[in-house]
This record gives structure tokens, C-alpha cells and sequence, in this order.
């Protein structure tokens, strides 16, 4: 089983913010990333993919179909 949940640290101890579906003594592995981090760099990563999608625009060039054209009816 493999899940992610989100939790906070206290006094240096990890709190889940939900149960996990699992017996007591059982063996896990755990990796633990700060969300502060990740919003960081998903924030850089999409700003970087917008300015990309400015400088670069894609124009397929293919042909613009009518509402008619794209709904017809037989």
C-alpha cells in the first residue's frame, strides 16, 4: 500500500492529519518534504511554463472548424 498524507511537526515529533489504514508495529518507510519547499517550486515551475508558453506559442495551423462543421448531424 503505498499513500500520501500530509502532517505537522511538533516538538519534533510527526502528526498525521488523517489515520492510516495499517496494523500497529508495522514496518514503513517514510520520506518526509517541506511543503513550504514544494509550493516554491512548483510556483517557479509554473511561471517558468506560462512564460514558455508566451515565448513559444503553438499554432497547429490546421483548418477552424464551424459550430455547424464540429455538431453535424446525419
Amino acid at each position: 500500500m503505498k499513500t500520501e498524507i500530509t502532517g505537522t511537526i511538533i516538538a519534533g515529533v510527526l502528526q498525521l492529519d488523517q489515520r492510516i489504514d495499517l496494523p500497529d508495529n508495522s514496518r514503513v518507510r517514510v520520506s518526509v518534504e517541506s511543503l513550504e519547499e514544494w509550493r516554491a517550486r512548483f510556483q517557479a515551475g509554473l511561471k517558468a511554463w506560462k512564460q514558455l508558453c508566451r515565448d513559444q506559442p503553438v499554432n497547429s495551423g490546421g483548418r477552424r472548424y464551424t459550430r455547424d462543421e464540429l455538431h453535424e448531424r446525419r
